[in-house]
């Protein structure tokens, strides 16, 4: 039995903000040495690329198309919202790719499907559960890709948080955002992110839950109001809805995914 899972996916979006395919695959072949067994959304073009680099570390790979991706439906609503008018009067900084490009959304809400699907399979009998950007490695550090992962403290430490779903947030910023008890809908339009979005996870328990509250999240109170705007917008809105469903970890040092060096010890 291995206690966590890490889920990631690489798919191909032709993003419009010039971030290049080639910068995410040498990301990605550094997060495939993490030593932490994988479920990975890849297309079957990336199947020798992960194979490779994974070698005999605990790894199960699930093709998928275009057509494959959870919210790939959706594309074209998306799409007609972010061009509209209305949209781009009421968003804040309407210049960010969530803003522009349908599928860059798509992906960052397929997320949490695809940690629940994960969760459904189990393919290595795990607890805890977590998403892990394929391009997260950027943000590891100086961490020795030798040592298993999490450390065997932060594994304790996730049997004492329970079933609830860990989360970072970002204290030094946007602090009226993150003192504030409850943050209505107007929040729904902001650009202000208090919640880290390249690392989350938690209890296998808790995961359909916070899944299913994304979902209602994105097609109720932003789809059918005429907004889109990203997952970690629609996480901060969550915490502090729902806060007895999370755990949080507050970011004080500066490091943009902290959360992954604290669960190295």
């Amino acid at each position: 039995m291995n206690q966590v899972t890490f889920i990631s996916a690489l798919f191909d979006i032709d993003r419009v903000d010039g971030r290049k395919w080639d910068q995410y695959l040498k990301w990605f072949d550094v997060t495939l040495k993490l030593r932490v067994p994988m479920l990975l959304f890849i297309t079957e073009d990336l199947q020798e690329f992960v194979d490779e680099r994974r070698g005999d570390l605990p790894t199960k790979t699930i093709h998928i198309k275009e057509d494959d991706i959870p919210y790939f439906h959706l594309k074209e609503p998306i799409q007609s919202i972010l061009d509209s008018d209305d949209f781009k009067n009421n968003i804040s900084d309407p210049d960010r790719i969530e803003c522009k490009q349908a599928m860059y959304s798509i992906i960052q809400y397929s997320k949490f499907p695809w940690l629940n699907h994960a969760v459904k399979l189990d393919p290595f009998e795990s607890d805890f559960y977590f998403w892990l950007d394929a391009g997260g490695s950027r943000f590891f550090n100086n961490f020795d890709l030798t040592e298993q992962y999490p450390g065997e403290s932060a594994i304790e430490t996730l049997g004492l948080m329970g079933e609830s779903f860990l989360i970072q947030l970002n204290s030094e910023y946007y602090k009226d955002l993150f003192h504030a008890d409850v943050l209505d809908e107007n929040y729904l339009y902001d650009n202000r992110s208090f919640v880290l979005g390249s690392m989350f996870g938690g209890h296998k328990n808790i995961i359909p839950k916070i899944s299913n509250l994304i979902d209602k999240t994105l097609m109720d109170d932003m789809i059918a109001e005429g907004n889109v705007n990203n997952e970690q917008i629609a996480l901060g809105y969550l915490v502090k809805k729902y806060p007895d469903l999370f755990a949080t970890y507050e970011r004080t040092n500066g490091e943009h995914m902290d959360l992954f060096t604290e669960l190295s010890v």
